[in-house]
């Protein structure tokens, strides 16, 4: 599944392949490394010849974000990743995404788990019915009275 993110990336056509040239054959080295370092940074590389099918929900999480790393993106996207999963894993997850971002790469998450957003991002925009209703900080966000009434409920803006 991971060689075919890299992929995207090569130059050989129909013919390349076909003829199995030099170029394909070094490119499908280069995916098959590609993949192996993006398994290794998610922290996967122990069920690297498993079957996507025979994996856990949070590891499927984290082979999709493989996935989208190995095609050497400039910017993640990641749209309710941590959807699905426990809270133990949620953890985890966050803290990979805290990873790819101390590596460097901008990510732009959208997620429905406020106290992963408040623990992770550095800067949060909150849109309620397809509206913008705030953008700031976690801590401007934690105590904007329109995001408490709409998402986080009025205990939340004492809990740090």
């Amino acid at each position: 599944n991971l060689i075919v993110g890299h992929r995207l990336r090569t130059r050989s056509g129909l013919l390349d392949v076909l003829l199995r040239t030099r170029r394909c054959k070094a490119e499908e080295r280069a995916c098959r490394e590609k993949a192996r370092d993006a398994l290794n940074f998610v922290g996967l590389s122990n069920i690297e010849a498993r079957s996507a099918g025979d994996i856990t929900q949070e590891e499927r999480k984290r082979v999709a974000i493989a996935l989208a790393l190995a095609t050497e993106p400039a910017l993640l996207l990641l749209d309710e990743p941590a959807g699905g999963i426990n809270p133990e894993e949620t953890d985890g997850l966050a803290e990979l995404i805290r990873k790819i971002a101390t590596a460097g790469m901008t990510v732009c998450l959208v997620e429905h788990k406020m106290n992963m957003i408040m623990n992770l991002a550095d800067k949060i925009m909150v849109l309620d019915h397809g509206e913008k209703i705030a953008e700031g900080t976690p801590a401007e966000i934690r105590t904007n009275q329109a995001v408490i009434d709409a998402y986080l409920g009025s205990d939340h803006a004492d809990v740090q």
